[in-house]
Parts: structure tokens; C-alpha cells; sequence
């Protein structure tokens, strides 16, 4: 395993300065996190015939999905029931990464189908969007843990769409012309409504899931073959990555979420992991000052686990931290349960072992997709 560390952490070329990653740097995969779509013993074995019925009737019943209606129905500010529109999304991905890696052109077919028909359906398109969101009031108004957020609205289709777009781009040499310009043309008119309009705008707090959409938008610059949107996209992400993680490891808003910090901490490491491993794997040079804030990240994730107080006695040095709770029922003491392979990335990129977690290692479920990245670091080992 150590050799193996090794060779993989050779793999990241670093250099000491911010320095601008062109477009003839870049060279798509093909398969988003990787160049072959293989294989991977760790992910469940999914076929639409092994599928239990209200597994299929998940994904079919995705099509044309009222995630607006749902997510308005059922979530608040702190907690947000997502189950019906991630859910179906990570067995789509599951079906179209096992039928390629089989060559099972059976379960290819099915999983082209539901692409296409989501697609027919403007599945997500009626959700709520950036412009939509000017009229909205912020999340946790008046600091109240059960006000309305719209934003993750937005953020869960945003990003749904963005694992969409991950499995098209496996299934991209199976399409055939017909089945491609349905796909492509969902895809070109999502992008734009949801993606675009806050393309490349900075934030002043806090780094999510799909890397604040900065894996969206390299998703969509490889299915339309756009190099210098790539290369926009990465210098424009390490800039944000370099503002919002502090030289300590903590990470701005993050790491300060009252008794949910630490499992917000590793929620915003994870995609920022993996961010730079796919911009590593496109021909991005990765700063050197990115990777010692990420590696202290990583470190200040084991500090939670071995020393909680101490990780929560850190003052936050922001502007402004509203979206926090220290009500004790609310507390997430372990690492993020959707960030299932962390310890992977943080072994990959920055040669840091997270410290055994016992709740986070049951509560993980390594046979599927990380939806919050697109990908199973486990089938990069």
C-alpha cells in the first residue's frame, strides 16, 4: 500500500505559485474521473433485472420528477430530504458505469433510455434558479433552523443535473445521432439556466458539494469538448479553494457549524479532494499552497476525531456565520457519511490517513456513487 502511495501521489505534478492553467493544458479523459470506464469490485452489482421493482420504479419514477414541490414540501434550512432526487440519480450512474464496464449492451441500452427520456421530460428544469433566487429570502432567516431555503433547491438540481451530465458523458461513445441531439440539447439549455448565470462568480463563505458547482462546470465543458471554459473553470476554482481554506486547515463557514462543524468539514473537503484530482488527471499543474491547505485540512479532519474540543476551540475569524446550530440533538460528530471514500482522496492528493472513525466507517456506503462528486474514489485505488 505504501508503494502504491507513492506512485500515486508522484502522479500530482505541484508548483509554488498560482500559475495559470492554459487551455492547451488540458486533456479530457473521455470518462470524466477517468480514461476507461472499468470494472470496480467495491460497487454493487446494479442491472435493471437485479433491481428490486421500487428500485426501477425509482429511477423511472425520476422522470419528470417535482423536486420544486418535494424539496418546498419536506425540507428546511437545516436539513434538506433529498432522497428522491439523489437517489435515483446514483442508481442511473451505478447502471451506466457497470453495463460499460460488463460490456453488457442489454443494461447499456436501458440506462441510454432513461437518459433520454429524462431528458425528454426537462426533468429539473422547472426548479428554481439563480434568477429565481433574487426574490427569495436567504436560508436560516432569523437564525430559525426550520425557515425555507431556497437555495438548496437550486444546489440539489444543480448539481443532480451535474451527475446527469456524468453519466452522458460515459454512455457519450453509445449514443447514437438521434439519441445524442435529445441529450445534448437538455444538457445545452440546463447549463444555461443553471449553471452559466453564476459561472465563475466568487463567494465569500463556505465550500459544498460538487465543489460550488466548479464540478458542473468542468463536466459540461467535457461534453462539449471546451477547453478554455476548462481551464477558466480550474484557475478560477484553486483561487476560491485558496481564499475559503485557511493556511491552518479550517475551512471558512465550514468548519465553524456549531455541533455539525466537524461533519461539515469533511462535507467541503471531500469535493475539494476531488476537484483537484480531476484537474490533476486533465493536465493542471496543482499550486503547491493548495495542496499544504488541503493536506492541513486533512489534518485538521483527524484532530476532530481525536481531540473534538480542541477542533471546535478554533474562534471564526469570517465576516458573518449564521447557519449554525448547538442545539446537542442536532450534532454530527463524525465525518461526512456521503464523502464515502475521503480517505482515499486524502490519502491520494495529500498522503494524510484519516484516523479510524467507527460511526462514519458504518454509516458509509462504498458500493455506490458519491453523488456529491460525481465519482467512487474507491475505483481510483
Amino acid at each position: 500500500m505504501k508503494k502504491l502511495l507513492i506512485i500515486m501521489l508522484s502522479l500530482f505534478v505541484f508548483v509554488p505559485v498560482q500559475a495559470k492553467v492554459k487551455s492547451k493544458d488540458i486533456n479530457f479523459p473521455g470518462k470524466f474521473y477517468t480514461d476507461k470506464i472499468k470494472s470496480c469490485e467495491v460497487l454493487e452489482d446494479i442491472t435493471m433485472s437485479s433491481r428490486l421493482f421500487s428500485d426501477i420504479f425509482r429511477v423511472k419514477g425520476f422522470v419528470g420528477y417535482d423536486w420544486h414541490s418535494d424539496h418546498q414540501k419536506n425540507s428546511t434550512s437545516l436539513t434538506v430530504k433529498h432522497e428522491n432526487i439523489t437517489e435515483p440519480i446514483k442508481i442511473l450512474m451505478l447502471l451506466a458505469h457497470n453495463s460499460l464496464s460488463n460490456k453488457d449492451q442489454y443494461n447499456i441500452k436501458e440506462a441510454k433510455d432513461l437518459l433520454v427520456e429524462i431528458a425528454k421530460a426537462d426533468t429539473l428544469y422547472d426548479s428554481i434558479d439563480p434568477e429565481g433566487l433574487k426574490k427569495k429570502p436567504k436560508c436560516w432567516k432569523n437564525s430559525d433552523v426550520n425557515a425555507p431555503c431556497w437555495y438548496h433547491e437550486y444546489q440539489f438540481a444543480r448539481d443532480v443535473f451535474g451527475n446527469y451530465m456524468i453519466s452522458a458523458i460515459w454512455l457519450k461513445s453509445e449514443l447514437d445521432d438521434s439519441e445524442f441531439k435529445i441529450i445534448n440539447t437538455y444538457i445545452k439549455k440546463m447549463y444555461k439556466k443553471f449553471l452559466k448565470p453564476k459561472e465563475f462568480e466568487p463567494t465569500d463563505r463556505g465550500f459544498y458539494q460538487m465543489a460550488n458547482s466548479g464540478i458542473p462546470t468542468l463536466v459540461y465543458a467535457s461534453w462539449s469538448n471546451d477547453k478554455k471554459l476548462a481551464a477558466k473553470e480550474i484557475n478560477f476554482r484553486f483561487k476560491q479553494i485558496d481564499k475559503l481554506f485557511y493556511d491552518d486547515g479550517y475551512i471558512n463557514n465550514n468548519s465553524f457549524r456549531g455541533v455539525r462543524a466537524q461533519w461539515y468539514h469533511s462535507y467541503g473537503l471531500n469535493p475539494a479532494l476531488a476537484y483537484v484530482y480531476i484537474s490533476n488527471l486533465w493536465g493542471a499543474k496543482v499550486p503547491e499552497k493548495i495542496i499544504k491547505k488541503l493536506t492541513n485540512a486533512g489534518l485538521v479532519a483527524n484532530l476532530a476525531l481525536k481531540d473534538y474540543e480542541k477542533f471546535r476551540s478554533r474562534p471564526f475569524t469570517g465576516e458573518y456565520n449564521e447557519n449554525i446550530t448547538e442545539d446537542p440533538k442536532h450534532a454530527r460528530k463524525h465525518t461526512h457519511q456521503d464523502a464515502i471514500g475521503i480517505d482515499v482522496l486524502m490519502e491520494l492528493v495529500t498522503g494524510v490517513k484519516l484516523e479510524n472513525d467507527p460511526i462514519y466507517l458504518r454509516k458509509r456506503n462504498i458500493t455506490g456513487i458519491d453523488d456529491t462528486i460525481g465519482f467512487n474514489p474507491h475505483c481510483i485505488k
